[in-house]
């Protein structure tokens, strides 16, 4: 196995994100949160738990959704998203994993969540659930770069134990997805009513969900398009209806859940929460459901990145609306992202792309390419290797 490529003009800049981002972070550590931060007594959390948190976790969830689709409801068919499912849900963990050490300060002390018992602690649950399915993605991806390596005994023992590794990995993704819903709920004072719901945690589950298929139709694209081989456009159309009803059903039970808690007249009060709200509601929900009911978009690789990236976008914007934008405060007390907050999450997601890209050339990543062994110079060229321009329009 190879595991030397030749950078290109993407993985440069990426790179050059995260040299930023490192110079950054060694600021934060060096002299404190404060300087490279403006959460305060009244945002607390901000831009580094409702982005490099709350919306890389509930986009990770494109492991879970993709895997009980092929592996448990055996819709066989979406095999081929299976991997870069897990390798993107892997990324993203260990992405907001990263952020949290930044925000929270003392990375060598995160083991401590294993030993301080806190079981009444939904936060405690996020932690521990969160660790154990970076553990399990771990697990289940490092099939493929040992059966590459021909590691076989190791590669039979990973394999003997998948099944179970997968059911556990399903199952902590609900919990801690849900989870995290709850951290919020306990805060019903300080959420606007738009967004503060006793089903916050379904809520947090569901757009997870909502989530993953989009991602992985977009993962196919963009490989598609950067590493040269054909989408399978049949396939995408199937995940885009699916996606379709998913996104149809959160819609119905976010609007649902407003009439039924007394709270849909908030959606009609002359304020910015509201033009928030609609944001999310018509760009992130109701205008994607419409386009992907369209079988012309389905089958359109333009379209459906365009309705998949509003749904992520929406899910971005949720998050941050429970987490930043809708809280309650006073009047004189504000917040904007630093320059080194979004350097610093700019710069653990580029990095996580840098990765995902740098993986997907060395290793059997996409069953459409030929294996890394059989490509020509596939070291230095995969095939199409991230041609921007010359890619599939």
């Amino acid at each position: 196995m190879n595991w030397r490529i030749q950078l290109t003009w993407w993985d440069k800049t990426l790179l050059a994100i995260v040299a930023v981002a490192a110079i950054i972070g060694f600021v934060r550590f060096a002299t404190g949160i404060g300087t490279v931060a403006n959460i305060n007594n009244a945002y607390p959390w901000g831009w580094w738990v409702g982005y490099g948190i709350m919306t890389m976790i509930a986009i990770g969830a494109v492991g879970f959704t993709i895997t009980a689709l092929v592996e448990i409801l055996g819709v066989h068919r979406y095999h081929s998203f299976l991997r870069p499912a897990v390798l993107m849900a892997f990324l993203c963990y260990a992405s907001a994993i990263t952020m949290l050490m930044v925000e929270l300060g003392r990375p060598w002390m995160v083991w401590m969540v294993l030993v301080s018992w806190a079981p009444t602690s939904a936060l405690y649950e996020v932690g521990w659930c969160a660790f154990l399915y970076l553990s399990v993605l771990a697990l289940e991806f490092s099939q493929v770069p040992l059966e590459q390596a021909g590691w076989d005994r190791t590669f039979r023992a990973v394999r003997a134990i998948y099944i179970p590794i997968m059911l556990l990995g399903v199952t902590l993704s609900h919990l801690h997805q849900s989870s995290l819903g709850t951290l919020m709920a306990l805060i019903p004072h300080k959420i606007n009513a738009l967004w503060w719901s006793d089903n916050l945690p379904l809520l947090y589950l569901f757009s997870a969900m909502m989530a993953g298929p989009a991602m992985a139709i977009l993962e196919h694209l963009a490989a598609a398009r950067w590493l040269g081989f054909a989408p399978r456009m049949n396939l995408l159309a199937g995940l885009a209806k699916i996606e379709a009803w998913l996104v149809g059903l959160f819609l119905a039970f976010q609007i649902g859940d407003l009439f039924y808690r007394g709270a849909a007249d908030a959606m009609f009060i002359a304020s910015w929460f509201a033009v928030s709200f609609w944001v999310e509601i018509a760009f992130g929900l109701m205008l994607p459901v419409v386009l992907l009911m369209m079988p012309e978009v389905r089958e359109s690789k333009r379209g459906l990145a365009t309705a998949c990236s509003l749904i992520i976008a929406g899910v971005l914007l949720h998050r941050l609306n429970v987490a930043v934008i809708g809280l309650r405060v006073r009047h004189w007390e504000t917040y904007v992202p630093s320059f080194g907050e979004v350097g610093i999450t700019l710069g653990i997601t580029a990095a996580a792309l840098f990765a995902f890209g740098w993986l997907a050339r060395i290793l059997p990543i996409h069953e459409e390419l030929p294996s890394p062994e059989t490509r020509p110079h596939s070291a230095t060229h995969p095939a199409g290797a991230w041609r921007g321009a010359e890619g599939v329009s």
